[in-house]
């Protein structure tokens, strides 16, 4: 096995594992062990989960298409190009705002203790 063939592996079951955290998250409406208040938050944090999960998914079955001799390497870059789109559109438009607020909380801490 070469060492893409195992981080492939890693990849396809984080992007299983995202796929399912996103399809419960959307069918219960629940966020396993935090608290999202809106029901509008927690749709899109399903989605965000979903979104990434095919930025996983999508480079995974570029490279094994290509390695199991399915398909060219002109459709594996398609598909690597679109694995990135859906990323960029999760990061962008689904990421969710409690965790950009924590990450700002923690710069301004950080910001706040090197002017003391």
């Amino acid at each position: 096995m070469e060492f893409m063939d195992g981080v492939n592996v890693i990849m396809a079951v984080m992007g299983m594992g995202e796929l399912c955290l996103g399809a419960y998250v959307l069918t219960t409406g629940r966020v396993p062990g935090g608290y999202v208040p809106s029901p509008e938050r927690i749709r899109k944090l399903g989605v965000f989960f979903i979104l990434i999960s095919g930025f996983f998914l999508f480079q995974v079955a570029g490279y094994a298409g290509v390695r199991l001799d399915l398909f060219s390497r002109g459709i594996r870059s398609v598909l690597v190009l679109t694995a990135f789109a859906v990323g960029v559109i999760a990061l962008i438009k689904y990421w969710p705002q409690f965790a950009l607020s924590k990450v700002r909380q923690q710069a301004e801490d950080v910001s706040t203790d090197q002017h003391d």
